[in-house]
């Protein structure tokens, strides 16, 4: 009888049936047991208490978990480099201004769309304000409005790889044969030898062409290596571009340094980089601003 009376006590009747909004008042309030929403308060107490400890148990270990990350970092470096890194061990040349929709640095003379492109220039070369190589340069500048429209000069840029140091072609009588002509020329004529050499020319062709120029010299300008000490830009070279107006105009420019590895695909470049200009004009008296300059 006593076996009898103990499992009655955990038989559940049926709730009663009721109008569809008692029901549903009963699930958020019920007198009966005193609960909200099917839980007593003494067991939203237990519930609430349980998530709080375990979530703050999570936070603990999430946070021990990450300053001990933090304490392992070396802010000042990288953990992997060179070749140990994912990028690599060679690094890549990049330029801008980059085009405003796409790679085609692309603009009209008369809208005078080209003033988005300078605006980029003008702020790429504050972090090149403290640089000694700075001083004595007048060319590609903003007081020049950096050669836009005709001449737009065009900065290279060679991607930061931590740690890594050129091997320079610095005996000039051992440059590699492929290197153009007007490049051997001017590294005979130097006294700064130990530099990343640069040559552009027009894609299809491997020679100089006067519609290429090199104010600021043929070698990029900056310090190696990259070792995250102070204001350590990425080493910097401005070329002058003159292409026809109302023509595609698509330019390789490539780095040169025994460590630098060059790879003229396009879909895995290495070691250049693959400029296109095109710059719209309506007026036929400047179709070919070479001519108008003589």
């Amino acid at each position: 009888m006593a076996n009898s009376n103990t499992e009655t006590e955990w038989i559940r009747t049926p709730p009663p049936s009721g109008p569809l909004w008692q029901r549903i008042a009963k699930v958020v309030y019920n007198p009966t047991d005193g609960s909200f929403f099917g839980r007593t308060s003494k067991r939203w107490g237990i519930v609430i208490t349980f998530y709080l400890v375990f979530y703050a148990v999570l936070a603990a270990m999430f946070a021990l978990c990450m300053g001990g990350l933090f304490l392992s970092l070396d802010f000042s470096r990288p953990s992997y480099t060179l070749h140990s890194s994912l990028i690599g061990a060679n690094p890549g040349l990049t330029y801008r201004p980059r085009g405003q929709e796409g790679t085609v640095v692309e603009y009209s003379v008369e809208a005078n769309s080209s003033d988005v492109y300078t605006s980029q220039l003008d702020e790429i070369l504050e972090a090149y304000a403290h640089e000694v190589w700075r001083g004595g340069i007048t060319e590609c500048t903003s007081e020049d409005n950096f050669g836009f429209p005709f001449s737009p000069c065009i900065f290279i840029k060679l991607n930061k790889i931590f740690d890594w140091v050129p091997e320079y072609y610095d005996d000039v009588n051992n440059l590699p044969a492929d290197m153009p002509d007007a490049l051997q020329d001017y590294i005979k004529t130097t006294d700064k030898l130990k530099q990343v050499w640069v040559s552009c020319a027009e894609e299809g062709s491997n020679t100089n062409s006067s519609r290429i120029q090199y104010p600021w010299g043929m070698a990029l300008l900056g310090r190696y290596p990259f070792q995250n000490v102070g204001d350590h830009p990425s080493p910097i070279l401005a070329v002058t571009f003159t292409p026809p107006v109302n023509t595609p105009f698509t330019v390789r420019c490539r780095a040169w340094a025994k460590n630098i590895v060059y790879n003229k695909s396009i879909k895995e470049a290495s070691g250049y980089t693959r400029i296109q200009l095109h710059i719209h004009d309506t007026n036929p008296a400047t179709e070919n601003p070479e001519e108008n300059t003589t």
